[in-house]
Parts: C-alpha cells; structure tokens; sequence
C-alpha cells in the first residue's frame, strides 16, 4: 500500500487509497477554564491532524484533515488541546473505527489483513486494537457499571460469544455496548454509535481519561458510574 507525505511540521503517513476531506477550521471566542488548575485561558494556534472517523453509513470510513484549536491557560501555562464532540484523543483511527475493526477480527471469519484493509490500516493494528480492549477491563465490570446507570439492566455474567476468535475481546466489547446502551437510556448525548466509542468517549468528556495504546497499561475503571444515574455532560 503506497503512502503520501502532506505537508506541515507535524507530517504524517498517510494512505493515498483514503481521500482527505478537509473539515473548515473552528473555534469559541475564548477556549475553556484550564482542566488542571481552573484558570482562565487563551488561544496559542492550531494543530493539523488527519483521523479517520466513521460515518452514519455502516462500513464506511472518512479520513479528515481537521485543524485542532491549541490553548494556554494564562496561570499554570499549561497547554492543552481543545477537542470537538466525538474525537478522541491521540488516536488517528478514532474509537468507532477501532470498534468495528476488532468485532470483525473476533466475531467475524475474513483474515485479519482483509479486516484492516477496509478502514486503511495493518493487520498489526487491527492485532494491536484486540489486544488493546482485551486488556482494558472485564466483561462483568461493564455490566455491573451497566446496571448502576441504568437499574434495569441486570446484573448478570455476558455468555462467551459462540466461535469467536479473541473470546475475552469480544465479550468485552459486548459489555461495553451494554454500557453505552445504558447511558444512551439514561439521556447522555454521545456523537459515537458504538458502545466502546460512547463510554470511552463519554468518560473523556466528563472526567478527562484517556486510555490509549501508548504509555503503559491502563485498565478502564467501573468506578466511573458510582451512586447510579452519571450528571450529563
């Protein structure tokens, strides 16, 4: 698969068979308070990125070249960058196209190189991204989490999915859509239409948690749904 190199300091390789639909540059008169210390802030420039984001349509995928707002908070000078609704950060293939990737590789039959190809990456991401929501929790602690959302949901083990290939991945993605549906019920907007995509995006809105491939192990905490109904962001 060949590449192209656009241009920019912050360059990136980028597949040619993925066309680049540029999204118009946006921003609020002022960004937000700084997330460490509260302070106020100021704009400092923009920072180009090309995710890949999926679209309403199933199976479709999108790459973007979309420029991301910089703020400085005026008291501690941290940086920071400022996120539109559904993008996740530090991360090219946001969470929806991660989502439909690993169901594929572990529910589906096609080759795993066959799987990656759709959305333009390798069989050694589409192994990554298994490997990656294996790790980040148990199936039962989303239904748990589930079941304080939303008491309706009940507090049972999720079955092993039938001939899956990655067995804990693929109840862990489960559980996560049990998870996203129960925030969804509860009225917590989300622009991402997986479950994986709605909690991970969800808890980034609200609380600030990242967990990404790089930087070490991080496993995702049920403790994000304590005392029943979260407030919507």
């Amino acid at each position: 698969m060949s590449d192209l190199l656009p241009g920019g300091a912050d360059r990136k390789r980028l597949s040619v068979s993925l066309p680049l639909l540029l999204r118009p540059r946006r921003r609020d008169a002022r960004p937000p308070p700084c997330r460490r210390c509260g302070g106020p802030s100021w704009w400092n420039g923009w920072r180009e990125t090309f995710p890949v984001v999926a679209t309403a349509a199933a199976s479709v995928v999108e790459r973007w070249q979309l420029a991301l707002p910089l703020g400085k908070c005026s008291s501690c000078h941290r940086a920071f960058t400022c996120y539109p609704p559904g993008f996740y950060p530090r991360r090219q293939y946001q969470l929806d196209v991660v989502a439909d990737v690993v169901a594929a590789v572990t529910l589906g039959s096609e080759p795993v190189g066959h799987v990656a190809a759709t959305v333009t990456a390798s069989a050694t991401s589409a192994r990554r991204w298994t490997a990656w929501v294996a790790a980040l929790t148990r199936a039962g602690e989303l239904v748990a989490a589930a079941a304080q959302v939303d008491a309706s949901v009940a507090t049972v083990a999720l079955p092993p999915p039938r001939d899956a290939r990655h067995p804990r991945a693929a109840a862990v993605l489960a559980g996560f859509e049990a998870l996203g549906a129960a925030l969804a019920r509860v009225g917590v907007a989300a622009m991402e239409r997986t479950g994986l995509g709605r909690v991970l995006g969800w808890q980034h809105r609200r609380h600030g948690d990242v967990y990404g491939l790089a930087g070490g192990h991080r496993s995702f905490s049920s403790a994000m749904a304590p005392g029943g109904r979260p407030t919507t962001p």
